[in-house]
């Protein structure tokens, strides 16, 4: 490997070949697009959580246990729509559902769910 190559960590649903270049990772990717399907059907961060260690889904951060903020930053990563390094793993009308959707819930309770608990912990 190239001591001078900048090695940055890659989305969850990419890996790197031989050339350096991302590419997807099938199985990560299937998830991603898995959890943008059950946000869209309606599903609380809660309810997809189960349902992926459920189906034994690895996280991107210990292989085993999913957290509510991981699928939030999944939901959130405009990687995932594709660009000059990321290939597209879900569609541009996915992703705008997806933030409309999260903005639509942040209005409607004037605050996220994190900002509310962090005030019940004090």
């Amino acid at each position: 490997m190239n001591p001078n190559s900048e090695q940055k960590r890659i989305a969850f649903g990419y890996n790197r070949n031989c050339k350096n270049e991302i590419v997807i990772h099938p199985g990560q990717a299937a998830a991603v697009k898995l959890i943008f399907d059950y946000y869209l059907e309606g599903c609380s961060m809660a309810k997809i959580k189960d349902n992926l260690e459920g189906m034994r889904i690895p996280s991107p951060l210990n292989g085993e246990k999913w957290s509510k903020q991981t699928l939030a930053n999944i939901l959130s990563n405009p990687h995932y729509l594709g660009d000059e390094l990321y290939p597209t793993i879900v569609s541009e009308e996915q992703y705008k559902l997806a933030q409309a959707k999260k903005r639509e819930h942040i209005g409607r309770n004037g605050k996220t769910k994190k900002a509310n608990s962090l005030e019940n912990e004090s």
